[in-house]
């Protein structure tokens, strides 16, 4: 199936759903959202809405043969990751990096904001289909946020307890997804339908924790340097085109391509600064470096679609 979304299209799409944080930065800034509830905001996310928007993106609009069409998607995102890391890591070398700075310096660089502004931004563009696409591309995504970027972080190897942290509700939602779409189970529109209007409120509410959560960051003058400059080359340019290229040998459908240099497109992983804060690294810089890549794909992210895909 062929696939073309023109350049304004695109861009308008994501601008719309990048405007959705201007409601999270004015709740914050006039105390509607308070600081106490932001756990609880964002647990409902991810426990509530997205699964229940998975579930029915898996199993609504899309055949078994279009799902399995999609199976690198993860190995792709895994890869991904791991070659920017190794990429990453040279490069922190070469620069005069403080060691402290370098962990922090590959997340920043490899792993990308697949969820919270990823499918927001897919669901826009290619709608349920490519969601499902999206989804399966952040399944590489998540193991390797629970390996490659605790091991960059901490320098040691990672422990069982790390792994078992990828058993969560979202994931849980894609396993029954893929399993009911793959025995031919038609899901009761009296289940489908409260699951697709709860589903709904997922890019709302994770656009608006996105705002609340970039109004609280604050980037100090002494971390816009060379190095935020080299982490926005390589994640908002040359990640995608990367991926292009690493997406060239295998034969994915039209859609499939496009999510994932979607994905690939986004900007550095919005939790990284409390991944920093947990495992050790530069938090300050992590804070800077996740508040410039968002800003910046919002132009970013339509310029590498068009141009690759």
């Amino acid at each position: 199936m062929d696939v073309f979304v023109s350049t304004s299209d695109i861009f308008w799409r994501v601008l719309t759903v990048f405007s959705l944080t201007l409601f999270g930065v004015i709740a914050r800034k006039t105390g509607t959202f308070k600081e106490e509830a932001r756990q609880s905001f964002a647990d409902t996310v991810m426990n509530i809405t997205l699964p229940s928007l998975i579930f029915v993106s898996m199993t609504s609009e899309i055949t078994w043969e279009r799902l399995i069409s999609a199976i690198y998607a993860p190995i792709i995102a895994f890869s991904m990751i791991a070659i920017m890391s190794g990429l990453a890591s040279g490069l922190g070398r070469i620069m005069p990096m403080s060691p402290h700075r370098r962990g922090t310096f590959m997340v920043l660089c490899a792993m990308p904001n697949s969820s919270f502004i990823a499918y927001p931004v897919v669901l826009s563009v290619l709608g349920q289909e490519g969601l499902a696409y999206a989804v399966l591309y952040d399944i590489g995504v998540s193991t390797a946020f629970f390996s490659v970027a605790i091991f960059a972080l901490q320098g040691g190897p990672i422990n069982a307890k790390s792994f078992r942290s990828l058993l969560n509700p979202a994931l849980m939602a894609t396993i029954v997804g893929l399993s009911i779409n793959r025995m031919g189970i038609t899901v009761p529109e009296l289940v489908l339908a409260p699951l697709r209007i709860m589903g709904n409120a997922t890019v709302p509410l994770a656009m608006l924790l996105t705002g609340y959560l970039l109004a609280g960051l604050e980037v100090k003058s002494r971390t816009l340097n060379l190095e935020l400059g080299v982490v926005c080359l390589c994640k908002l340019i040359l990640y995608p085109v990367m991926a292009y290229f690493l997406v060239m040998p295998f034969n994915l459908e039209p859609m499939v391509r496009m999510v994932v240099l979607i994905v690939a497109s986004m900007p550095s992983m919005a939790s990284t600064p409390v991944l920093v804060q947990k495992y050790g690294g530069d938090g300050e810089f992590a804070v800077a470096a996740v508040f410039v890549t968002t800003l910046l794909s919002v132009v970013t992210i339509p310029l590498m679609v068009r141009l690759l895909g």
